[in-house]
């Protein structure tokens, strides 16, 4: 007995020695992949999702979930196919209710990263409710991991993003975040993305195109977002996520040269998922070149290719609009007609197309061409277009308040703020209440404005403004970085 009683005890010291080290396993456990699923991955990255599918036919571990949700998330949210969606949300449902080892930290993570990426798979394909079921499950699952493993580092990646977006909410909609139990900050947010994308974690370049896709799409950080975009294809040239991600920055940041150049590498490219959107890209760079033929030729490849409903309604109406700056009406018209019944109007450059549509005259040629120069960072050709253009000559008042909007946006591209202000301020004050977005984005220009002069008090004043108007084209995206912008001023103090 004596002998048993100390094997027994013996047996229970080691017992407990192997459940304090399984516990130390735990806590020190950090994401993975093997050499199969490591290059699988990549495969991802680079928008190559047959082949993935192909090397991963069945998932078993957690990563090749992980990696195939991944490649199925990217392809909905690319092609918009909605012949897929079906058979991928199936997936995506199994996935969420696997019975798995919850304790394991690997698995936690695989469930916050589902749940976000189908939080941005339900909101494009117009599901908000279940996006925003998803987008809390994800922020839930995110904090578990948090708790329970704090030493886990790859859900830095997730609950980096996850900071962002919730912190970019402005305060008086707190309300919302606080019935979801939902918090963030924009600056926790940041620094947990850099803490991922500056180290050796596997995660790094994901986490670094998402960083410079906040940076850009939420910041407003246009100017950073393409540096840092910038640095990752000195590391990886021709990662086709990467350079399409870019181009969609440079095209935002006034720069369709390199915009240009990056879909043609991109095109070069040809192994991988298609992506018909970078067609649509390419109509508005040589919009903005006034290359209409080009324009044409890339709006149709896009709109005979393109499995989903967004865009196609600006397409075609920027193909008639290119058919009218070319001075072809009869083909403008036919095609402004088709634009009408064409798509929906969900995304901002749907709305304003239709909106558009909805005029009694197709817009003005000259002030047209200002724009698109200036959009596109041709100045040069904006201002000798400007200079054309007479005031009293324009038939108007619309086209009156779009002259000297127009030229305030010049004179902000190239730097000349006092003329910009004076110029954005005779915007709003000749504008008076009417539903153009001419007054809202002034205010919200002069918002950026004054935080770059330092003078706070004023930009909090100009971003309530811009959020005052009640009805224009571009109202949830001005809406929207205004917001962005007070969050961020709130996040200073």
């Amino acid at each position: 007995m004596n002998n048993f009683r100390i094997f027994s005890d013996k047996k229970a010291g080691v017992i407990a020695c192997l459940f304090l080290l399984c516990g130390l396993a735990a806590v020190a456990q950090e994401w993975h992949f093997d050499a199969a699923t490591e290059k699988a991955y990549q495969l991802v990255l680079n928008l190559q999702t047959d082949a993935v599918h192909q090397q991963i036919p069945k998932p078993v571990s957690v990563q090749e979930h992980y990696v195939t949700a991944l490649a199925e998330a990217l392809e909905l949210l690319i092609t918009e196919d909605a012949e897929k969606f079906n058979d991928y949300e199936t997936r995506f449902e199994e996935r969420r209710d696997r019975k798995t080892k919850l304790n394991n930290p690997d698995e936690l993570f695989l469930q916050a990263e589902i749940g976000l990426q189908w939080a941005f798979v339900y909101l494009k394909f117009g599901h908000e409710f279940d996006g925003a079921l998803s987008l809390r499950q994800a922020y839930q699952t995110t904090q578990e991991i948090k708790k329970r493993f704090p030493a886990f580092k790859a859900i830095n990646k997730t609950s980096g993003l996850l900071d962002v977006i919730i912190g970019s909410v402005p305060e008086k909609y707190n309300w919302v975040l606080g019935l979801l139990n939902m918090e963030g900050s924009i600056e926790k947010g940041l620094r947990e993305l850099e803490s991922i994308q500056k180290s050796s974690h596997p995660l790094a370049f994901e986490a670094s195109l998402l960083y410079s896709l906040t940076q850009g799409f939420i910041l407003q950080q246009n100017e950073l977002a393409m540096i840092r975009l910038q640095a990752l294809l000195q590391v990886q040239p021709a990662n086709r996520l990467a350079l399409f991600l870019g181009a969609s920055l440079a095209i935002k940041n006034s720069q369709s040269e390199e915009a240009l150049t990056l879909l043609t590498r991109l095109a070069d490219q040809a192994t991988g998922l298609p992506i018909y959107y970078a067609d649509y890209l390419k109509g508005e760079v040589y919009l903005h070149k006034a290359e209409y033929l080009n324009a044409i030729s890339s709006y149709r490849w896009f709109i005979n290719h393109y499995k989903g409903q967004n865009y196609t309604k600006d397409a075609t109406y920027k193909t008639g609009l290119c058919y009218w700056l070319n001075g072809n009406s009869n083909d403008a018209h036919t095609l402004f007609e088709l634009a009408r019944s064409t798509g929906r109007e969900i995304t901002e450059a749907d709305k304003y197309a239709a909106r558009s549509l909805a005029e009694n005259e197709p817009p003005h040629i000259g002030l047209t061409k200002v724009r698109y120069f200036t959009d596109g960072g041709y100045y040069t050709e904006a201002a000798k277009q400007a200079e054309t253009i007479t005031q009293a000559a324009l038939p108007t008042q619309r086209d009156k308040v779009e002259f000297v909007y127009r030229k305030a946006r010049l004179a902000h591209k190239t730097n000349d703020l006092n003329a910009a202000k004076n110029l954005y301020r005779e915007t709003v004050s000749t504008s008076s209440s009417e539903p153009w977005y001419f007054a809202p984005n002034s205010c919200l220009q002069l918002g950026y404005i004054a935080l770059q002069e330092k003078e706070t008090v004023q930009a909090e004043v100009y971003f309530e403004q811009a959020l005052s108007y009640k009805k224009h084209e571009y109202k949830n995206s001005i809406d929207s970085k205004a917001r962005s912008a007070l969050s961020q001023l709130k996040a200073r103090k």
